[in-house]
């Protein structure tokens, strides 16, 4: 699946006028994964069967990992639904991956705060290029440009984390390995994951008070 209609991190960064700045702020908070489903994790990363195409990769390594970490912190992924947000734009498509809490009705979502994008191909660049489009219509969405959106880009063992508030993307410019060390990568995207759902807890008192 694709999201937008721009193909390079590139184009949309210019078309909304993307400042970047790279730095190192990606955090680990620990968390507590099964030996058992470690092992599995770590089997499907090193098949080679498992990176034959698209939904192989989303299905045995990125669905996993995030469905894991999201229980934990009770922040619900929603995978490869239509989010189109200003056809004018260009924001419209399918993400790969949305992290937002449900709705009150249970089967649509609200204030998406983490967007992740698989990296086709091993192409991070035009990776970005639909993550940044997923956390511009997220932001969009949300009403809030002070809210900040995560995104993540990954091929399922590589990933790749930035931040975008108001219209500064902060990236991270370490790229995390689930081959090279696992319970790392889980406790770095526990710490992201808890982030925002305090972030969301914040943002309902605020607007409640």
């Amino acid at each position: 699946m694709s999201y937008g209609t721009l193909k390079t991190y590139e184009e949309v960064a210019l078309k909304f006028e993307i400042q970047l700045q790279e730095q190192i702020f990606i955090q680990q908070k620990e968390i507590q994964i099964s030996e058992e489903m470690l092992g599995f994790i770590q089997k499907n990363l090193q098949r080679r069967r498992n990176y034959v195409s698209e939904s192989a990769i989303c299905e045995t390594m990125i669905s996993p990992i995030l469905n894991l970490v999201a229980n934990v912190n009770d922040l619900p992924v929603w995978s490869h639904m239509r989010f189109d947000v200003d056809e004018t734009a260009g924001l419209i498509g399918v993400p790969d991956f949305l992290i937002a809490p449900a709705s009150p009705i249970g089967t649509t979502f609200t204030h998406p705060v983490i967007c992740v994008a698989e990296a086709k191909k091993e192409n991070f660049n035009e990776g970005w290029a639909q993550a940044l489009s997923e956390m511009i219509a997220a932001q969009r969405f949300n009403q809030d440009e002070l809210m900040e959106v995560f995104g993540i880009v990954t091929t399922g063992s590589i990933w790749q984390f930035a931040v975008l508030k108001e219209n500064i993307l902060r990236m991270d410019v370490i790229s995390y390995s689930a081959l090279e060390n696992l319970p790392k990568l889980f406790n770095c995207l526990n710490w992201l994951f808890s982030e925002t759902k305090a972030q969301i807890q914040t943002d309902k008192l605020r607007i409640s008070g």
